[in-house]
C-alpha cells in the first residue's frame, strides 16, 4: 500500500511541477541557441549589429556567434547609428535545412 502511495505522490508532484514552469523558459537568449532551435521559437538576444547586407537584412553578433536578422522595412530606421551600441532584439527564429535567421519584432538600444 505504501508503494502505491509513493508512486501516486511522485506522479502528483511531477504534474504540479510541469504546470508551474515559466512559459518564457523555451525562449532562446543566444545566437548559438537560436541556430539549433526550431522555427518560430521566440528569441530575446543581446548584442550588436555589425554589418548591413541589404535594406532589410543585417548581421547580428553576440558572444556566441553571428546570425542574419530580417528587420523589415519599418524597423530598419530604429537601428543605432553606432555599430558598438548594444541592443536587445526580440523576434522569432526562421529555420530551414541550411539557414537559420531571426525575424525581428522589436529592437531596443541598451546603451
Amino acid at each position: 500500500m505504501s508503494v502505491i502511495f509513493l508512486v501516486l505522490l511522485v506522479i502528483v508532484a511531477a504534474a504540479a511541477t510541469a504546470e508551474c514552469q515559466d512559459p518564457k523558459s523555451n525562449d532562446v537568449t543566444t545566437v548559438a541557441e537560436a541556430r539549433i532551435s526550431g522555427s518560430d521559437t521566440k528569441a530575446v538576444l543581446h548584442g550588436h549589429f555589425i554589418k548591413k547586407i541589404n535594406n532589410n537584412k543585417y548581421v547580428f553578433q553576440d558572444a556566441t556567434g553571428e546570425i542574419i536578422v530580417d528587420l523589415g522595412t519599418d524597423k530598419a530606421g530604429s537601428l543605432p547609428a553606432n555599430e558598438s551600441a548594444e541592443v536587445s532584439l526580440e523576434g522569432r527564429v526562421e529555420q530551414d535545412l541550411i539557414f537559420a535567421g531571426i525575424e525581428a519584432q522589436k529592437i531596443s538600444v541598451l546603451n
